[in-house]
């Protein structure tokens, strides 16, 4: 049999050759030493017995390994490839060990045979207890880190100051960037279980979208949305626009995002959040076969201020609007028609146009929409406005339901 203290020494050597960056590592050194010498043991003593294989189990090292690593953010593919990396240096040492003892060529690629057998299943029954491990390490960190940074946020979104005296240092984030604030969440149609690995999973598609020139700071106030400040140039009105509308691009079925107006400073970290969890709070009111899929402050004009208290929109809407709220296709198609012309400026030639109607079917339909709301459009102009942006942002949930 081979010397034990050999093989260790070439298992240690082609990973360190492989992975310096892990072996060279302080605080995994040591433990990975005692990982390789462990696993080799338990390998030659399953080789020399006869023992299953698949009944090892992994050495106290190996799951202590695995924890560190995490604890690094080491990724779970570099600790599997290690133990690959000493697989085959075990084996090829083995068989050299084996090849030297016998002459015997059929002999020796029986015996390579089952060694290979023998590794392979000792290393698949000893790398599902250290991912389990990892993982489950990895997600602990997670969430612990994610608790503190949560608190720093939410210290830094309270103070009234303009100045906290916290540069984000402690964030890993500067808070004297240009931000983007966004808010994204999850669906009820989401399984809960899958909604922050899906949200997480979108932020780097998010911050390309954006155009992000540095790394975003992204913490989780719960299990379903995920607070983010993306860095960005200062834009002008439409490439902000434009922005949004690559941000609706990428993301997937059972996830939103609300977003506030780039800002800078400290200031604007505050602002552009606050702006995209009223917008948030708006776009989860309203009824989904209306909600964009990315909402933004500049969408919601007026409705902003609603944003505090949801529920007042509905009565207000149906005061403002009179019998146009109502919740059937001939509101509807009078109300699209006095949005369009209000949105013209009040121009009976441009309404015509984008409805593809005649002027005098724009001029019936209004006189018609004055009748159901029971005063003219003169009467509060500005308050129709704002409402019929209501029912284009929320739909039937402002709407009166219809009768019967």
């Amino acid at each position: 049999m081979a010397d034990t203290t050999a093989v260790v020494a070439a298992v240690l050597e082609e990973i360190a050759t492989a992975l310096p960056d892990l072996a060279g590592d302080p605080h995994v050194r040591d433990v990975l030493t005692t990982t390789v010498s462990d696993m080799v043991v338990a390998a030659l003593t399953t080789l020399g017995t006869g023992s299953p294989a698949d009944a090892v189990r992994a050495p106290e090292a190996a799951l202590e390994l695995a924890r560190r690593l995490a604890q690094r953010g080491v990724p779970i593919s570099v600790m599997l490839r290690a133990y690959r990396l000493g697989q085959a240096s075990f084996q090829q040492e083995l068989i050299g060990a084996i090849a030297d003892a016998s002459a015997d060529g059929g002999e020796v690629a029986a015996a390579a045979r089952d060694l290979a057998s023998v590794t392979f299943s000792v290393i698949d029954a000893v790398s599902e207890e250290v991912v389990a491990a990892y993982q489950t390490e990895r997600d602990s960190w997670i969430r612990r880190r994610n608790t503190a940074r949560l608190a720093t946020v939410t210290a830094l979104l309270s103070s009234r100051s303009a100045e906290s005296g916290d540069d984000g240092s402690a964030l890993g984030y500067d808070l004297t960037t240009t931000h983007v604030g966004v808010v994204l969440w999850c669906g009820t149609d989401v399984d809960e279980d899958e909604r922050l690995a899906r949200l997480e999973g979108l932020v780097p598609e998010v911050a390309a979208a954006l155009r992000c020139n540095r790394p975003p700071l992204v913490v989780a106030p719960d299990a379903s949305a995920l607070w983010g400040w993306f860095p960005v140039p200062s834009p002008d009105g439409t490439a902000m626009q434009n922005r949004t509308d690559a941000v609706a691009d990428v993301l997937v079925a059972g996830t939103w995002a609300a977003l506030g107006d780039p800002a800078p400073g400290l200031a604007g970290f505050r602002l552009s959040h606050q702006q995209a969890a009223a917008a948030q709070r708006i776009a989860v009111a309203a009824d989904p076969d209306h909600r964009l899929r990315a909402t933004t402050s500049a969408d919601l004009g007026p409705l902003a201020l609603l944003a505090a208290d949801p529920g007042s929109a509905a009565p207000w809407v149906q005061s403002a609007l009179g019998g146009l709220a109502d919740d059937d296709e001939a509101a509807a198609r009078l109300r699209e028609t006095l949005w369009v012309y209000l949105s013209h400026g009040g121009s009976l030639a441009a309404a015509a146009t984008e409805l593809h109607l005649h002027k005098n079917t724009i001029v019936y339909r209004i006189r018609k929409a004055e009748q159901m709301r029971g005063r003219p459009l003169s009467d509060a102009r500005i308050d129709v406005e704002v409402a019929l942006l209501a029912t284009r942002l929320l739909g039937s949930t402002v709407l009166r339901p219809a009768a019967g």
